[in-house]
């Protein structure tokens, strides 16, 4: 099979909503890193060979052995789609420490340096590749309040891509990024309820994103349709400014 499709937090809504959408014929590589009940229901409900395959994004040791059986059973993947993160939560500054700092480090911006740094050369031998990231509204403009850990990091991750497109450009492998903004599912279960209204109340369309909003602008960087487009973010956020 030459179409391998690697996700990173593949059991997350956006993960199982992405791998239904996968008609063409590929192998899914589904990271997860506690449950995989839903990767074992997609099994059977998709005609793509998954699989699962866990790893906790807190500690390289776990994603290097993750690395590694990848390469030795399954082989090295053409398109990388990175979805896995911490769970959102709101932390004024002054209540942030070192260790959320260092938690949104390792698990969003750690673990796909390490997965890029293994793959990428691979990739470049072969002459192409898809690699998408998900960032954030919060860096289009001026970041929502309570956010410093987790806007910082994803400044860090479109720094990071944008360089490797540079990089990796004359290889035929394109780099890109999505910014969605606040997307209802489960990733939202630590914030406050009425935050989550409110947003959806001063949105100019008077909802939040979707799961859906977000899946099509996957599948097009995916594609062989993208083939000249390296280097972007493309903001999802419906007109609204945040």
């Amino acid at each position: 099979m030459n179409n391998v499709i690697f996700i990173t937090g593949a059991s997350s809504d956006i993960g199982e909503a992405l791998i239904k959408s996968l008609t063409e014929e590929c192998v899914i590589i589904a990271h997860y890193n506690s449950n995989n009940k839903r990767l074992l229901q997609l099994q059977k409900e998709t005609k793509n060979k998954i699989f699962p395959i866990q790893a906790d994004f807190s500690y390289n040791e776990s994603i290097i052995k993750m690395l590694d059986t990848i390469e030795s059973e399954i082989g090295v993947p053409n398109k990388i789609i990175h979805l896995a993160a911490p769970k959102f939560e709101n932390l004024r500054f002054k209540d942030v420490n070192w260790n959320n700092f260092q938690n949104e480090i390792n698990v969003s911006l750690g673990s796909i340096t390490l997965i890029l740094n293994r793959f990428l050369p691979k990739m470049a031998l072969q002459k192409r590749g898809r690699v998408v990231t998900i960032l954030s509204s919060v860096v289009l403009g001026v970041p929502p309040k309570a956010l410093t850990q987790y806007t910082t990091v994803k400044y860090a991750l479109l720094g990071l891509m944008r360089a490797l497109a540079s990089e990796y450009a004359d290889k035929k492998i394109t780099v890109n990024c999505i910014s969605p903004s606040m997307v209802e599912t489960q990733f939202l279960s630590h914030i406050n309820e009425r935050i989550v209204e409110l947003a959806a109340e001063a949105h100019p369309l008077k909802r939040n994103a979707t799961v859906l909003d977000v899946i099509p602008s996957i599948m097009m960087l995916m594609s062989d349709d993208a083939a000249y487009i390296n280097g972007v973010n493309i903001p999802i956020t419906g007109g609204s400014n945040f």
